[in-house]
């Protein structure tokens, strides 16, 4: 089963002890605004400048629910395709039929919505970061939406922010701004912190 790929190394000691001593506050429900979790999450992501990029992060109880509430609410009714690979992780897909859009071939320039991993599971296919660019610039038609699951960005090695679009900020805005796309990058920590169950 393709979709528990955690971490076989198991969970970090750091985690777990952090998990040990919290389970105290297990009775209450988490903040509405999500802090402190939220300016750490942001630090993780963002080192350098961090504040100035929080206000883009959403938070939810995995990648799964992330997109079915961006293929819900975030994008035109139409066509959806995978993209560019014919084999990929289903929730994309599932969503989608869930929710009235025709399902397309990768290479449908048609596409109101494109949904795509990378590296994408199961096959561990992946772009680097200008690869990805190129693509959404040119497979991915104005006006659309595009949603890239990053969930196992960081097993490229310690480069992972360099190659992922969140570095690239200014060039979702860009595409955002001049063609419509509206581009959604997602990050789930529970596989590669191999702790699913804490969501």
């Amino acid at each position: 089963d393709f979709s528990l790929d955690v971490n076989g190394l198991g969970v970090p000691a750091t985690g777990r002890k952090a998990c040990e001593e919290l389970l105290g506050d297990i009775h209450h429900y988490p903040p509405a605004d999500f802090e402190p979790c939220l300016t750490h999450l942001a630090k993780f992501l963002w080192p350098e400048d961090w504040e100035e990029h929080k206000g883009r992060v959403l938070m939810g109880n995995g990648c799964s629910e992330l997109i079915d509430l961006i293929i819900r609410c975030g994008t035109l009714r139409g066509g959806f395709k995978p993209g560019p690979y014919h084999t990929q992780y289903k929730e994309f897909e599932r969503s989608a039929k869930a929710n009235g859009f025709k399902i397309l071939k990768p290479d449908d320039m048609s596409a109101t919505l494109t949904g795509l991993c990378n590296p994408n599971v199961p096959t561990g296919d992946y772009m680097p970061v200008e690869e990805l660019k190129e693509y959404i610039e040119n497979k991915c038609p104005s006006g659309s939406t595009v949603i890239v699951d990053e969930t196992n960005q960081l097993w490229i090695g310690s480069h992972w922010r360099e190659e992922s679009l969140l570095s690239q900020t200014a060039w979702i805005q860009q595409m955002s701004r001049l063609r419509g796309i509206r581009v959604y990058v997602l990050h789930s920590w529970s596989k590669f912190f191999c702790c699913p169950g804490i969501r």
